[in-house]
């Protein structure tokens, strides 16, 4: 038996300017308050078995918070460690929750603020009734012409688009989950109102189309953007990029029924623990830096900029350790793949083709953030081999790791 709540929307906006994550030009706090950051719990009752998942507006959870929060959950609230995500959109115009910049610092007293806000929010979601589900509709469809592999028009992008609604007796839709993989990165560097940008804007333009509001989770979408699509960067570009998205999806026409039930939880963790090559980290900084002098086109100054920034943090930081916790959840027809990190389209799409499951979905940015997860090509020189933690290779090795783990294989 499924039961399923209508989904619990909480308000974690900052009432004061803090820092705005996701760009390294953009050095001050916000200046005010275009929409709410807000996030979206979603209850979830397989045979007996809760499940509580989150959404947030904001960039990047750390494991530490997302610890603190799932170990309240676990004490007081009787649900299993494995059964809760906790996940963000990775807005990348949104308030600092937290930060690898020191000249940058998080704001404690909001990073307090939003733990005690995401506590109540999920225990009034699992005090919530939950409601006896007689269908359960999966509907996937590609997105087209609004974002794609941000690195070249001509790469392998994953636009796949999974939306699943939760349906009573009369065919009313009690809550939603809709799976998409894109930065959500349409607002310039240089705006200072916070947003939840992109994947916030397409979860309020659906609204109308679903009768609920959903709870959108971000994918794999570690080389996804629009880009190469956008007409602008700035707040009307973001309303038509996402009322875009949403009506595309309204106009989805394969549909299928899944059947939930046995839940399965499979979870393990892949270590990394290596001492960089500062020397040619340094040698690479001084090229990004030469590069940048003679760079006139915006986005190319932007991206150079982050590349100096991550170049620089790298050198600082030294020693890297990473642990990449990752839980797969199996229920009959749904498999669902939760990773701690930005995992790129090309392996998205193999772990989904390997599953054996009706329908499979990567859930990024979920249960603390590790960075990027890139493939061994894109280590010649491209922003998203510069930004990764892992030594070329590693990623082949995790993502072989994650289709181990799949069931049934």
């Amino acid at each position: 038996m499924v039961k399923v709540t209508t989904t619990t929307t909480v308000n974690i906006t900052p009432d004061h300017p803090t820092y705005i994550a996701g760009h390294a030009m953009r050095t001050e706090k916000f200046k005010g308050v275009h929409d709410e950051i807000e996030a979206t719990c979603l209850g979830l009752e397989v045979d007996g078995k809760r499940f509580l998942w989150i959404e947030a507006d904001i960039s990047n959870f750390d494991s530490d918070f997302v610890r603190l929060f799932k170990y309240h959950l676990v004490e007081y609230n009787h649900i299993p460690y494995d059964h809760i995500i906790l996940s963000a959109d990775h807005s990348h115009s949104a308030p600092l929750l937290l930060t690898r910049n020191p000249e940058m610092p998080h704001d404690d007293a909001w990073r307090k603020e939003v733990l005690e806000k995401l506590i109540r929010g999920a225990e009034e979601t699992l005090n919530k009734e939950f409601h006896e589900v007689a269908r359960v509709q999966y509907t996937t469809g590609e997105s087209q012409g609004f974002y794609g592999n941000r690195n070249a028009r001509d790469k392998y992008g994953d636009t796949q688009i999974v939306v699943i609604e939760f349906k009573d007796a009369a065919e009313k839709t009690i809550s939603a989950l809709v799976n998409m993989s894109c930065h959500s990165t349409v607002l310039s560097p240089e705006e200072y109102q916070i947003s939840g940008d992109l994947l916030a804007a397409v979860r309020r333009e659906l609204i109308p189309y679903l009768n609920v509001t959903p709870l959108i989770c971000n994918g794999n979408a570690g080389d996804m953007s629009n880009r190469l699509y956008r007409q602008n960067n700035d707040f009307a570009e973001l309303k038509r990029v996402s009322s875009g998205i949403a009506k595309q999806i309204s106009q989805f026409t394969q549909t299928s029924d899944l059947e939930l039930a046995k839940p399965e939880v499979r979870s393990f963790t892949y270590k990394v623990e290596y001492d960089p090559d500062i020397e040619v980290l340094k040698a690479r900084l001084a090229q990004s830096k030469a590069k940048l002098e003679q760079a006139e086109a915006y986005d190319e100054r932007k991206w150079l900029i982050s590349e100096i920034n991550g170049f620089e943090r790298k050198i600082k930081a030294g020693h890297v350790k990473l642990e990449l916790e990752t839980t797969i959840i199996r229920m009959q027809d749904l498999e669902i793949v939760v990773l701690p990190c930005e995992l790129v389209s090309a392996f998205g799409r193999q772990i989904k083709k390997s599953s054996q499951a009706k329908a499979c979905f990567v859930w990024g940015y979920a249960n603390g953030q590790n960075g990027y997860v890139v493939e061994a090509s894109e280590f010649g020189g491209g922003h998203d081999g510069i930004s990764t933690q892992m030594p070329k290779g590693k990623a082949e090795e995790y993502v072989a790791l994650i289709i181990q783990n799949l069931f049934d294989n």
